[in-house]
């Protein structure tokens, strides 16, 4: 199947849409990790990431990049799960520092966001042009 230049104005919202749901997936369990159950904010960036990826994966893959049949371990997976761990390792920096400052759990969650979003758009050239790129149409 082939798709042209053009598409990327969809992609770019459904992108967004998974963004959108593993952000509040996220959070929440930040939020509850950090906030109620009082772990560290790594620890609770972790288990926000741990049980955000998988879902951001195939949502990714099947939604936003429309990619069906099998799962390529190499091209596919361990690449998606390397980007995913380079997200970690920034947000998990960002919450460490605000951590430091402060131990509100609503700066923690904003230090989450911003590493993330440091990551969010190179991550989406990446999958898009690299990862998950097609033949152009003509």
């Amino acid at each position: 199947m082939q798709r042209s230049n053009n598409g990327h104005g969809p992609r770019i919202l459904r992108y967004c849409g998974v963004s959108a749901v593993n952000v509040t997936v996220g959070l929440s369990v930040l939020a509850v990790g950090h906030g109620v159950l009082g772990w560290p904010a790594v620890g609770a960036n972790l288990a926000a990431w741990m049980v955000g990826t998988a879902p951001a994966y195939l949502l990714s893959r099947a939604w936003v990049w429309q990619q069906r049949g099998p799962h390529r371990l190499g091209g596919e997976v361990l690449t998606f799960w390397v980007i995913a761990l380079v997200g970690l390792v920034v947000s998990s920096v960002a919450v460490a520092i605000v951590e430091h400052l402060t131990d509100r759990t609503v700066l923690v969650a904003a230090g989450n966001l911003a590493g993330y979003g440091m990551v969010w758009v190179a991550k989406y050239v990446f999958l898009d042009q690299v990862m998950w790129r097609r033949e152009r149409d003509g």
